[in-house]
């Protein structure tokens, strides 16, 4: 039986794990950093160390052509070389949120509602702000379709205006949307540099200027799923993944959030968003879990 190594490389972090494709089960799970110059002889050790024949690896960054170079780091990951250098039986690569979207099977049962929602279709949306802003599409539970909306412009000028901003220029929707934005608003706002963990413990101290960015964060959040269901017609309901997002989850005003995501549409399309759950996934390691997911997937089709 396939002796089975995932691994997950992130905009910040990288985590790899064991599992066998007879359970359910991931183990010897470690975080560390990600260096690219020593990343082939650590993976050879891995991949010795644990006997594995089969490498999935989830990757931030947009997969052109069955290949991934990262968006923040010299690396690039093509599986055809990664499975001839390594001699390995298999090799399969996915975008970090085409990994989440197979989690799906794992996390189902870990998941609390901002909104509750009644299914029209089997479209399931996942999106997560961390250190970008990551998205996929679900059909069926069969087909994922990742996305690049977190390096899209066209909303970014709108959702300046719920941090009072002036239209700053060359702001993607993951410089409004992500954990990275928080800081980089916050310090826009109020001239001091600190990291977005540390703006939500002010925010939890409620600290003005904390709780005004974050406000704003989630306003724009609500606001860009709204606009994302009704893109893709997420019937089956939007999960939010990520630590930023669970985190937060206890002091979102879902009132509020709800009000925010209806807002500014037309009566008809408004039907359709009552319609859509919005989750927040509260079990860790979704891309380790939707890695083992995918390959799951693979051997039942």
């Amino acid at each position: 039986m396939d002796n089975l190594l995932l691994v997950d490389i992130g905009g910040t972090n990288m985590r790899h794990a064991v599992a066998n494709a007879s359970n359910d089960n991931i183990s010897e799970i470690e975080k560390s950093s990600f260096d690219p110059e020593n990343f082939d002889s650590f993976l050879e050790k891995l991949i010795n160390k644990h006997d594995s024949d089969v490498l999935i690896l989830s990757v931030a960054g947009p997969k052109i052509n069955n290949v991934i170079s990262m968006t923040n780091q010299e690396y690039t990951f093509d599986p055809t070389k990664i499975k001839e250098k390594f001699s390995i039986k298999e090799c399969f690569l996915l975008n970090d949120w085409e990994a989440i979207a197979y989690s799906y099977d794992f996390i189902k049962d870990s998941v609390e509602y901002i909104k509750k929602g009644e299914p029209f279709n089997q479209n399931r949306l996942f999106v997560g702000p961390g250190t970008g802003l990551g998205a996929a599409l679900s059909i069926n539970n069969q087909t994922v379709l990742p996305t690049e909306i977190g390096n899209t412009t066209n909303a970014s000028s709108l959702l300046q205006k719920n941090f009072n901003l002036n239209n700053e220029d060359n702001l993607n929707l993951e410089k409004i949307i992500s954990g990275t934005a928080i800081a980089s608003i916050y310090n826009l706002k109020t001239g001091n540099t600190i990291s977005s963990e540390k703006i939500f413990e002010k925010f939890i101290k409620n600290d003005a200027d904390a709780v005004f960015v974050i406000n704003g964060f989630l306003k724009s959040l609500a606001e860009t799923l709204s606009d994302l269901s009704l893109t893709y017609s997420s019937g089956n309901g939007i999960l939010l993944a990520g630590s930023l997002i669970r985190s937060l989850y206890p002091y979102i005003d879902k009132k509020a959030f709800i009000e925010n995501f209806m807002a500014n549409k037309y009566q008809s399309h408004k039907k359709m968003l009552e319609l859509v759950s919005i989750g927040v996934i509260t079990k860790e390691r979704t891309p380790l879990y939707g890695n083992l997911g995918f390959y799951k997937n693979l051997n039942k089709s």
